[in-house]
């Protein structure tokens, strides 16, 4: 019986599906075009497909397995992306803005040049493909090897290779994508809370400034961490409305922990806590979420003034 492991595949908005077809060099063991440039191991060079034409307006190249190109040849397969292992593409600045509020499944942002963004785009199933059980044993070494060298090597050598491009990379937490509708989302509902400014919540609203929410969304990386000690003292509080229900997350004060911040959920009835590390992009600056909140909080309190002193 023949057998196949891979399933359905929706790539992300604005990323087009990939198909199996167009013009590829086989066994390509140097990739330079439109400024992408990577080498392809000597160990996999035979066993990789590359497309470089045919594609669709903001994808550059796509990198297949080529065994699975050639089983779905054989076997008749209609459907698209066999062997699929990436793409990369382009998108500007306006539709990363939209991309990063919502899920960004399957798309790793790398690079940035003149408001243009790189990203890496790759399926979020398995797409190998051959003719029989064996066969696909046989492949699974190959498989993974391809697959490390595409994930892990890949975009690091493009950036070596190209000194046009910044290295840029945004995390996509739920976190990250409702800092990413607050900045550029029109009609995000959002507010802010310190028991240093009464009872009363903060509108952000009432100032013209928008570069907090902004440095939040795009000076640090955020991930969730598996145990944390909970600081004592006091926090600020950024609140959303998410379809009806508030999301909060808390952003303490105490000075060992000013990049750690609380989730607060309620989920099926339930109060949850999730804790984001917030990672600064650039080492060398030493602003911290909680300095911003505060300076934001300051700021809507004395009408877009924030006191020096």
């Amino acid at each position: 019986m023949m057998k196949k492991m891979m399933a359905g595949f929706v790539l992300a908005a604005a990323v087009t599906a990939i198909g199996a077809t167009g013009v590829f060099a086989d066994g390509a063991d140097k990739v330079d075009v439109q400024g992408i440039k990577f080498v392809i191991p000597e160990e996999i060079k035979d066993k990789v497909t590359v497309q470089t034409e045919d594609l669709a307006a903001d994808e550059i190249v796509a990198v297949y397995e080529t065994g699975s190109v050639e089983a779905a040849e054989a076997m008749g397969e209609d459907e698209k992306g066999a062997g699929w292992i990436f793409t990369i593409c382009t998108v500007p600045e306006e539709k990363m803005k939209e991309l990063r509020c919502g899920a960004m499944d399957g798309m790793e942002v790398f690079a940035e040049d003149d408001d243009i963004y790189y990203v890496y785009a790759h399926p979020t199933d398995v797409r190998m493909l051959r003719e029989s059980n064996e066969e696909m044993e046989e492949a699974m070494e190959d498989w993974q090897t391809i697959n490390e060298w595409a994930f892990q090597e890949v975009r690091q050598e493009i950036i070596a290779n190209n000194p046009e491009l910044d290295d840029e990379f945004y995390t996509n937490t739920y976190l990250d994508m409702l800092l990413a509708q607050a900045a550029y989302k029109p009609g995000t509902k959002f507010e802010l809370r310190a028991l240093d400014y009464g009872p009363d919540a903060l509108d952000p609203a009432s100032i013209d400034e928008d570069d907090y929410i902004e440095d939040l969304a795009n000076d640090f990386t955020y991930e969730e961490l598996d145990e944390v000690t909970v600081p004592d003292g006091e926090y600020y509080v950024l609140a959303f409305d998410d379809n009806g229900e508030e999301v909060r997350f808390d952003f303490f004060k105490n000075a060992e922990s000013m990049n750690l911040i609380r989730q607060v959920r309620t989920i099926d009835g339930e109060e949850v806590d999730i804790y984001y590390q917030a990672n600064p992009k650039d080492a060398d600056e030493d602003d911290t979420t909680t300095g911003i909140m505060e300076a934001w909080c300051a700021a809507i309190a004395n009408g877009g003034e924030v006191d020096d002193d």
